[in-house]
């Protein structure tokens, strides 16, 4: 693909950062790699990938927003760091080498729930009967006992996944509304549903035991609507 002159020169800008050398080569069991890839809008520029998931941390630049940033990429979800976001690429870099090795420790190494969380909800959930490491062709992702911050007050604290057909169902919990939902995917397309709405983690077990199986069953062959 050739780059624009604007492209050209976010790259080289990436390419002439000594990233390597201001970043650990790893951070638990993600390990640094340079990408240095355009795809469409967006140009990435390094990574750290998980040996035990496969999910990656990727910095990019997105042509959309005219924004230098950080995702993580969990296949089903992506979720972005807004603490570095920003359109000046001396700020990111700054931001970058100071924050985005504390950040992924607190979020995706370390997991530590709120106090809000702590000794009430699915803290206290006697999860390990409901919730199998492994469903047909789905595997268990992230169960309670490390769950993921995400957005607006939401744990992700289930996650089941068949990698090879790209689909899974994602459960979550929030704190401030105190109350439990999933939602599935397909191909990397949201599947509203509604069948697992909970108040208690008791309740949502419940619902667990009764539709999983099945539905992610019938995720398998669904043909997602985009």
């Amino acid at each position: 693909m050739e780059l624009t002159e604007d492209q050209a020169k976010r790259r080289q800008g990436f390419l002439d950062w000594d990233v390597e050398h201001r970043l650990p080569a790893v951070i638990g069991d993600y390990r640094f790699r340079r990408v240095d890839r355009q795809e469409g809008r967006i140009y990435q520029a390094f990574s750290y990938v998980s040996d035990a998931t496969g999910w990656e941390v990727k910095a990019l630049f997105d042509e959309e927003t005219m924004d230098y940033m950080v995702k993580t990429d969990f296949r089903l979800f992506v979720m972005t760091d807004i603490e570095l976001i920003t359109g000046d690429f001396q700020a990111y870099q700054k931001a970058v080498e100071t924050l985005l090795e504390k950040n992924m420790r607190r979020e995706l190494i370390d997991r530590k729930i709120s106090v809000i969380v702590q000794g009430r909800a699915f803290s206290t959930w006697h999860w390990q009967d409901v919730l199998p490491e492994t469903v047909g062709a789905y595997r268990r992702m992230v169960d309670p006992s490390r769950p993921l911050l995400g957005l607006n007050g939401s744990y992700i604290i289930a996650v089941y996944e068949c990698a090879e057909k790209e689909r899974g169902i994602v459960f979550f919990y929030n704190m401030f509304r105190d109350e439990y939902y999933a939602e599935m995917s397909a191909e990397k397309i949201p599947v509203i549903i509604h069948q697992y709405d909970a108040k208690t983690a008791d309740a949502l077990g419940a619902l667990i035991r009764r539709h999983l199986e099945k539905d992610l069953e019938a995720l398998l062959t669904m043909k997602p609507e985009s």
